[in-house]
C-alpha cells in the first residue's frame, strides 16, 4: 500500500511538472507574441479617411466617471463624425449624466436614443439595434459605457479598417493603467498579464476570429450580412460572437494596435470576483475547448502545487522563483509598451495573489452556468445563449 501512494504521488508530481512546463513555453511564447505586436507597425499600415462615422454607446445605470467617459467620445479629432447614447429605460438613472454631457457639447452632434423593444434576452442588444437604427452613418463605431478614448481614437482605427480589403471589424485590446482600489487593481493586472497575451497569441497561431466589446468598428452592410443585431440577442457574450460570424463569413478581423482605456472606478473585491466568474463563464460556453487549455496559462498556482508535493528543495524554490520572475518580466513589459502609467507599478507586489485568484476562479467557474451581470441572474447555456433566472 505504501508502494502504491508512494508512486501514486511520484505520478502526480510529475504531471504537475509537465503542465508547469508546458505553462512556461506558452508563457514565453505570449511574451514574444507581446513583444511582436506591440513593435511592429500596423499589418498594412494606417490610413487617412474622413469618411463619416457613427459613435453609438449603448448604457444602462451607474458607471465611475460616466460623464467624463462619454465626453472623451464627444472631442475627437475626425472631421465628421456622431455620438448616439442610447437606453433601454426612460428612467435610466444615467440618462441625467448623457443629457448634460450633451448639452455641453455644441461643436459635437450628440443624440439620445431610447428603445424600449428588441429581440432576446440580452438587452444591451436591444439597445445596439436602436442605435444602428437612428445611425445616420454607414459605419458604426461602438465601445462599452465604461471605456475612455483618447483624441485620436476615431482616426486610427478608422484608418486601420480602411488599410485592406474586405475588412469586416476592427477590434481593440483594452487597459486600465490606473487602478484606484485593490479590485480594480486585481482586474487591472488580469486584463494586462492574462487577458491580452492570451489574445495575443490567439492571433499569432489562429488569427482574430472574433470581437472584443471594449471597442468594434464595423459597417451597417458588414452587420447585415450576418443578420444583424438579432440573431445574436440571446447571447451574453455579444462581441464575440458578432466577431466569430464576420470570420465565418469570410471578412477580415483586425486587432488595432490601438488598446482603449478601461474606467473601473473604485471596484471592490466582490465585484472584480462577479466580473472575472461571469468572463470565465462565457468564456467557457463560448470556446470551451480554448478555455479547457487556459489552464495550463496557470504558471505560479502550478508551481505552488509542485512545491507542495514535492517539498521545499532547490528544485522546487528554483521553479517558483523563475516562475515569478517570467510574470514580472512580462508585467514590465507590458507596462512599457501599454501601461505607461507609473502608478501601476506599485500593484505589482499583488501579482501572486492574483495569479493564485485567476487559478481559484477557473477551477469554480466549472461548478455551475449561472452570472450575474446589470443586477440580474443568468444562466449560460452550452451552446451560449443565456436565460434570466428569477
Amino acid at each position: 500500500m505504501a508502494c502504491f501512494m508512494t508512486g501514486a504521488s511520484e505520478t502526480v508530481e510529475t504531471i504537475v511538472l509537465l503542465l508547469i512546463v508546458s505553462s512556461g513555453v506558452y508563457s514565453l511564447f505570449s511574451l514574444f507574441c507581446v513583444v511582436e505586436f506591440f513593435t511592429r507597425k500596423g499589418e498594412c499600415g494606417e490610413v487617412l479617411s474622413h469618411t463619416p462615422v457613427s459613435i453609438i454607446k449603448p448604457l444602462r445605470g451607474y458607471d465611475p466617471n460616466l460623464q467624463d467617459n462619454i465626453r472623451s467620445f464627444c472631442v475627437q479629432d475626425y472631421p465628421e463624425y456622431e455620438v448616439l447614447l442610447g437606453f433601454t429605460d426612460p428612467g435610466d438613472s444615467a440618462l441625467a449624466d448623457a443629457r448634460e454631457v450633451a448639452a455641453a457639447q455644441p461643436d459635437c452632434a450628440v443624440r439620445i436614443v431610447v428603445n424600449e423593444t428588441g429581440p432576446g434576452v440580452n438587452r444591451k442588444i436591444s439597445n445596439l439595434q436602436g442605435l444602428a437604427e437612428a445611425a445616420r452613418y454607414t459605419l458604426l463605431a461602438m465601445s462599452d459605457s465604461d471605456m475612455r478614448a483618447d483624441r485620436d481614437y476615431l482616426g486610427r482605427i478608422t484608418g486601420e479598417y480602411f488599410s485592406r480589403e474586405n475588412v469586416g471589424l476592427v477590434t481593440s485590446l483594452y487597459k486600465i493603467p490606473n487602478p484606484v482600489s485593490a479590485g480594480a487593481a486585481l482586474e487591472s493586472l488580469t486584463i494586462a498579464l492574462d487577458f491580452i497575451p492570451s489574445v495575443l497569441v490567439a492571433r499569432r497561431l489562429e488569427g482574430i476570429t472574433f470581437g472584443l466589446g471594449a471597442s468594434m468598428f464595423l459597417s451597417k452592410k458588414s452587420l447585415e450580412d450576418i443578420g444583424g443585431f438579432s440573431v445574436i440577442a440571446d447571447y451574453l457574450a455579444d462581441d464575440y460572437r458578432i466577431g466569430n460570424r464576420l470570420w465565418e463569413k469570410g471578412y477580415h478581423i483586425i486587432l488595432s494596435r490601438y488598446v482603449i482605456e478601461n474606467v473601473a472606478g473604485h471596484m471592490s473585491m466582490a465585484d472584480y470576483l462577479i466580473h472575472q466568474l461571469r468572463w470565465a463563464r462565457t468564456y467557457r460556453a463560448s470556446r470551451p475547448k480554448g478555455f479547457f487549455g487556459y489552464g495550463i496559462t496557470h504558471m505560479l498556482p502550478l508551481s505552488l502545487v509542485y512545491l507542495f508535493l514535492h517539498g521545499t528543495t532547490i528544485l522546487s524554490l528554483s521553479m517558483v522563483g523563475a516562475v515569478l520572475v517570467l510574470r514580472l518580466g512580462l508585467a514590465l513589459v507590458l507596462y512599457r509598451k501599454v501601461i505607461r502609467s507609473r502608478g501601476w507599478l506599485k500593484w505589482l507586489p499583488i501579482v501572486p495573489i492574483k495569479d493564485v485568484l485567476s487559478f481559484g476562479i477557473w477551477v469554480w467557474s466549472f461548478s455551475g452556468r449561472k452570472v450575474f451581470w446589470r443586477g440580474k441572474y443568468y444562466r449560460i447555456e452550452k451552446d451560449g445563449r443565456i436565460r434570466e433566472e428569477a
